[in-house]
């Protein structure tokens, strides 16, 4: 009989939105002990409402580290400089700090009439008088502002000057914004260097005199700042949802044209819900910063499920949405150009979106950027998308990483599932040979895998003190290659107490490899001692009768093993799907016990011993690939 709610509740997902996490975050989280349910039922997860307002509260008060170092800072309270908004040599950006220190100093809390007069205020000295209808828009109360400013001199005292193509108004506000508003709308905005790196590789030697572009999620007007000169005013579109900004926009795009037609510059910058309205245009460029991570409401989500393919999913990606739409109103041979997160390429939820952007479209550029923004753990790309109603090609696609930049010659097999696109045609030749190896065999459907032990609560079940009832359990931080590190945990193994616990014969299985979860590495070591693991460390138990574990062992810790990984997946976690896709070799018995006496020597060796095990052991793996030295020296890399 299933159990029923008698109290009220909220489900995994009501908390992870009110916590501006995605239900994936909080999924691991509940693995990882820091969230417990306090009731489980039928494989779903429910939280009472004091749980969450415990939350809030340690958000809030800072006891809650977890939540705190993530993303999520909704709750943050406090003004801040966002200095890398704008060039590092504006002259401004003392200026602003000082306007920032003095509002902080002077403790006040910054309301939208506070923040318009703050704008008005320093927007006059860099906007002539012929502008000032719309410095007017900003100001609702003139005798509220003009008694603030009288009574708060101190702000006041410095002076911004005049800076071709800065977004200095921009600067101010986001500097003044609620940071946990700004990330709670999934407004990421973006450094003027990223902007500048995406508008050089859009526009680089090509005529754009009379192509129409617009900046469906413009933000303060960055990227029209930086649009080459002789792109023509008539032609520039942009919108928000957030009235400030496009206040500013309007602003900053009468001074990028040096404008004065109110109706040009009113009807070119407009609040719009670009997602429920669209632009009701074809463009030949659309361009910037879509939001991430957006909190939609329920109606709205309903409505979006309605008219996207990338909303059909449990979670929708606010960029995913986006991107639909911009490709919908692109002219033939159009191109979308967006500064976007990496997972927009390789992670399984934005799936539909590739599916639907490989139907007729094909990505012309991409630059892997690592992580830019300010606070946020997350590597970003600039992609550029040709819309030409043709299925989707690789050949010709720029690819840039760091100081290396290729072009792909071939037309590569791509799958929606993962777009990887970091390798050369070189390497990507490589990978094709290895994958495509004879008398081979996967880990699929020929293993056992599962998760470490979720405790629910570490400091309660994990000691630092060895007693006669305790016993060792490892992280995935005392994965070495091969073989482990004991850190000084301990734990008494009691199943039932735990949140959760994989089956007790996987933990103690007379030989077992544990690998870490989060990691841009493969990393596996050798396990016969039956020893406990906690959930960042997990577990693989090899089933092929013909190859024993250690030889599978050598193969997965090889250079070969971490070349597939890095250059099919390119992910900074360890997936059991990853692992799956690994071809192992098939070898003679004679072969096995050499590569076992091998790791047998690694799992004994003296710390002066192990690289050189670990090297010999990696170049006769390569060899079983059927390497030759310049391929070994290419996975090698």
């Amino acid at each position: 009989m299933t159990e029923v709610l008698t109290e009220r509740m909220i489900s995994l997902n009501e908390l992870c939105e009110q916590l501006s996490i995605s239900s994936a975050t909080g999924r691991n989280w509940i693995k990882l002990g820091k969230f417990i349910p306090q009731k489980v039922i039928d494989g779903n997860y429910f939280f009472s409402i004091g749980y969450l307002n415990d939350i809030k509260s340690s958000i809030i008060n800072g006891q809650n580290e977890s939540l705190k170092s993530r993303r999520n800072k909704r709750y943050v309270s406090g003004n801040n400089l966002y200095s890398s908004y704008i060039s590092e040599t504006s002259v401004n950006l003392s200026t602003v700090q000082h306007i920032v220190d003095a509002i902080n100093e002077l403790n006040i809390e910054l309301t939208k009439e506070i923040i318009s007069t703050v704008i008005v205020y320093f927007a006059r000295q860099i906007v002539d008088n012929r502008y000032g209808y719309l410095l007017e828009d900003i100001i609702n109360n003139f005798g509220y502002s003009n008694d603030f400013v009288n009574g708060n001199p101190k702000i006041f005292q410095s002076k911004l000057i005049k800076e071709k193509d800065e977004d200095i108004l921009g600067l101010l506000y986001l500097s003044l914004k609620a940071l946990g508003d700004r990330k709670a709308k999934g407004a990421y905005y973006t450094p003027t260097s990223i902007v500048k790196r995406l508008v050089t590789s859009l526009f680089y030697d090509v005529d754009c005199s009379r192509k129409t572009i617009i900046d469906p999620c413009c933000g303060t007007g960055n990227f029209i700042l930086q649009l080459p000169s002789s792109i023509a005013a008539e032609n520039v579109y942009a919108s928000d949802i957030d009235l400030m900004s496009v206040l500013i926009s309007r602003v900053n795009y009468a001074l990028k044209f040096n404008l004065y037609d109110k109706n040009l510059i009113y009807s070119h910058v407009s609040l719009c819900d670009y997602l429920e309205n669209g632009s009701g245009r074809k463009y030949d460029y659309i361009i910037g910063n879509p939001p991430w991570g957006c909190d939609f409401t329920l109606e709205q989500k309903t409505k979006l499920k309605e008219k996207y393919v990338s909303a059909k999913g449990t979670n929708i990606e606010s960029y995913d949405v986006v991107v639909e739409q911009a490709l919908s109103e692109l002219n033939m041979d159009g191109i979308l150009a967006f500064v976007l997160p990496e997972a927009f390429l390789n992670v399984k939820t934005h799936t539909p979106i590739r599916k639907y952007l490989m139907k007729e479209n094909s990505i012309s550029y991409i630059e892997y950027l690592g992580e830019v923004f300010d606070g946020v753990q997350c590597p970003s790309i600039i992609v550029q998308i040709l819309h030409n109603a043709r299925p989707f090609l690789t050949k010709g696609m720029i690819v840039k990483r760091g100081e290396q930049e290729f072009v792909i010659d071939t037309n590569r097999e791509v799958n929606a599932e993962c777009f990887n696109f970091i390798t050369n045609d070189s390497q990507y030749l490589l990978l094709e040979k290895i994958m495509n190896i004879p008398n081979k065999v996967y880990l699929k459907d020929n293993a056992q895998f599962a998760l470490g032990i979720v405790t629910g609560d570490n400091s309660k079940y994990i000691s630092k003190i060895k007693t006669s009832s305790n016993e060792i359990i490892l992280k995935g931080s005392d994965i070495l290659k091969y073989k482990y590190e004991g850190s000084g945990n301990f734990i008494d193994f009691i199943a039932d107490e735990f949140q959760q616990v994989a089956p007790i014969e996987i933990y103690r299985a007379n030989e077992k490899l544990l690998y870490k979860f989060i990691s841009n590495k493969l990393v596996f070591a050798y396990d016969d001692k039956q020893t406990l693991s906690l959930n960042s460390c997990n577990i693989l138990i090899p089933q092929i009768p013909e190859l024993s574990v250690k030889y599978i062992l050598a193969v997965l810790n090889s250079s070969v093993a971490q070349f597939v990984f890095k250059n099919k997946f390119n992910s900074i976690k360890v997936l059991r799907s990853h692992i799956e896709q690994i071809p192992i070799p098939i070898v003679s018995k004679n072969i096995q016990e050499e590569i076992e006496n091998l790791v047998d020597n690694i799992l004994v060796s003296t710390e002066e011993e192990y690289q050189n095990l670990c090297e010999e052991l990696d170049y006769k793996i390569s060899k079983i690939y059927t390497l030759t030295d310049a391929e070994i020296s290419m996975v090698s890399c």
